[in-house]
């Protein structure tokens, strides 16, 4: 629609805003430059549109399924994916997303330099997660929701990773980390055995990775010493992640009876304004145990 419009070209050529309107509804593709004017205000417009088709999807998907069987992450197996899914050209946007987390997961693992920060002094990683997210969130592809999930997890959005169910592990996982922080009755049995036909696993960073098989183990202290083995290198991972280990770690110590460590894990949360309600009954039940 247009207002106080007398005259608009696209992409250079001069029209009727009927047919303008007309023709950009009929673009699925490609940039559109409209300038309009009314006398002598005159505004330029640029509308980037990329409507993807299902067929082109598809090879992006493919090309991403040959990038995950051959086992290999380096830019030369990131550049050889961009090359296959470029033939989907209406998918521009979803291969760019998969292509920009594809090199968050590298930068994170230490393949570049991963002091490197961007202009907030963040990481540069969580740079291109946040933009491989923004690319992803309006595709309904399991590929685009597994990213989704796992990004959210890792800046503890439980709530939006809970619903990427075509994720079981990423659903399930933050659905218990979401349940202990609101003071409920939690999943006290391993969530590990879930399906892992999604791509999540496939697609996640090894710390990530990590963090999704602490979150998963059983909280019936059958499972602990899983969680023990990642104590020792707390203090290397970011604090965010140290939420999700300390949290765990508290239940499945209290699990098996050490109170110490329990309490020590449980005492580092305390103060946070997440975890009033799960700090208040973990308080009950270590008293409940120490009797």
């Amino acid at each position: 629609m247009t207002s106080d419009v007398k005259s608009i070209t696209v992409n250079g050529r001069e029209t009727s805003t009927s047919e303008a309107a007309s023709f950009l509804a009929s673009v699925k593709v490609g940039v559109q430059t409209v300038a309009v004017s009314n006398g002598p205000l005159k505004r330029t417009f640029e509308f980037d549109f990329c409507l993807a088709e299902e067929d082109d999807l598809c090879l992006v998907d493919q090309a991403l399924e040959k990038l995950i069987s051959s086992r290999e992450l380096s830019r030369n197996a990131i550049d050889t994916f961009i090359m296959r899914a470029g033939r989907g050209v209406t998918a521009r946007r979803y291969r760019e997303g998969l292509a920009t987390y594809l090199y968050g997961v590298l930068a994170r693992e230490a393949v570049e330099d991963p002091s490197q920060v961007d202009a907030s002094n963040a990481p540069l990683y969580e740079q291109r997660y946040n933009s491989a997210v923004s690319l992803l969130s309006t595709f309904d592809r399991p590929a685009a929701e597994a990213i989704c999930g796992l990004v959210a997890l890792h800046y503890n959005q439980f709530d939006l990773a809970v619903r990427k169910t075509h994720s079981h592990r990423v659903s399930d996982v933050a659905a218990r980390f979401r349940t202990l922080l609101k003071g409920g009755a939690f999943v006290t049995t391993s969530l590990a055995d879930r399906s892992h036909e999604s791509f999540d696993q496939a697609l996640s960073d090894s710390v990530t990775e990590d963090l999704l098989d602490i979150g998963a183990t059983a909280l019936d202290g059958t499972q602990s010493s899983i969680v023990t083995q990642l104590l020792p290198s707390l203090g290397e991972l970011r604090p965010q992640d140290q939420f999700k280990v300390r949290l765990i770690a508290a239940e499945a110590l209290l699990a098996v009876g050490d109170i110490d460590g329990a309490s020590r894990h449980g005492e580092a949360l305390r103060h946070s304004k997440e975890t009033g309600a799960w700090y208040a009954g973990f308080r009950t039940r270590l008293q409940e145990v120490g009797r």
